[in-house]
């Protein structure tokens, strides 16, 4: 398997060049999936319903995101049903906190070069297996996205060509449980895909979120070469923390801005997202003005707070596992990627320590 996958054309003829490559590790997810549902219990006959649902809203609202699903199934030789399986994520909502991420963006006087940084572990509680995806399209556009193998509908990260870098933490909590009534109006998330797709800034990120239905709340990071946003997203409000000059923006899975602080989970029941954000906060305090794509990597593969870590690693009845750790560079047009741990797939040797 090359390390990125590049499509281009139609989206149906996307699909099947993802399908043709990606095959064995699109089917090694969806068993992963399967798994999943079965060890929660859940009730397959309701669960499936829901997908079909789901499918019906994206077939009416997103034909070209439907089109190339078909494409994957049809290059992969995978039935259309267990693609939607993939594609559908309702997976995540089985059980609270299955999915722990942590963002970054620096830029500006935060950083050694001044250039705009915006970084993501992605942490799940089922494996699922990680691509990259390079984006030629028919009207010119392109783009890299960081997304599930398979998946099309929900992208870890990515940057399009006008220089706007999107990503997302998950915000879990029962004081905001989602309406399951909702399943055929509404996206299971604000979809990062349809804003790399329709936006060219961050400006315009934020208004197209105000008509974007969705099921669950969403911590986002927009950035581009002028603006950066953290919007805090539920499901019908949003409120935004710009940049204000530092040049930092970060958050893991709880909502950090006084409008939304009420909805957060219990500290003690969920101490994974609080002691991860406190530990970047520190990570970026102690190289302030100094940031460099090292330290970001540095701060992404941290391991301080043991099953609270940054970098997640599966450990007893903790299933949380960094997936990938997906960096871009907006002013370079760059992206950098581990595919699993950072600590594990991105070498690191210096001279300078003694160990």
């Amino acid at each position: 398997m090359n390390s990125i996958t590049v499509v281009k054309g139609t989206p149906y003829e996307q699909g099947i060049i993802q399908g043709k490559e990606l095959s064995q590790i699109i089917k090694n997810n969806i068993e992963n999936v399967k798994t999943k549902l079965v060890a929660d219990k859940v009730d397959m006959v309701r669960y499936n319903s829901f997908v079909e649902s789901n499918a019906k809203f994206m077939e009416k609202n997103h034909n070209d995101l439907m089109e190339e699903m078909r494409g994957i199934a049809d290059g992969s030789g995978i039935c259309m049903e267990d693609i939607l399986l993939l594609n559908i994520p309702a997976y995540f909502m089985t059980q609270y906190l299955n999915q722990e991420c942590s963002m970054v963006m620096v830029r500006g006087k935060a950083t050694y070069d001044g250039n705009t940084y915006l970084i993501k572990n992605r942490d799940m509680g089922c494996m699922i297996e990680q691509a990259v995806i390079k984006r030629e399209n028919n009207n010119g556009n392109s783009m890299i996205e960081v997304s599930g193998a398979g998946v099309v509908t929900y992208p870890a990260s990515g940057m399009n060509n006008y220089g706007l870098g999107v990503t997302t933490t998950g915000f879990w909590s029962k004081s905001a449980e989602p309406i399951l009534s909702e399943v055929d109006a509404a996206h299971i998330f604000v979809n990062i895909r349809l804003l790399l797709d329709n936006c060219k800034t961050a400006k315009e990120v934020i208004e197209y979120i105000k008509t974007s239905p969705r099921m669950n709340g969403l911590n986002i990071i927009a950035v581009d070469e002028k603006d950066a946003y953290a919007i805090e997203t539920t499901r019908n409000s949003m409120y935004i923390e710009e940049d204000d000059g530092r040049g930092v923006l970060y958050r893991t899975n709880h909502y950090i801005l006084p409008e939304t602080k009420n909805l957060n989970p219990d500290p003690q029941q969920y101490q994974s997202t609080y002691k991860r954000f406190e530990r970047i906060g520190e990570m970026i305090k102690e190289r302030y003005g100094k940031l460099r794509f090292q330290d970001l990597f540095r701060i992404m593969s941290d391991h301080e707070n043991g099953i609270n870590s940054i970098c997640r690693h599966p450990k007893g009845d903790v299933l949380g596992q960094t997936v990938s750790s997906s960096m871009v560079i907006l002013e370079d047009r760059e992206a950098w990627t581990t595919i699993g741990n950072p600590c594990m797939n991105l070498r690191y040797a210096s001279l300078a320590e003694k160990r």
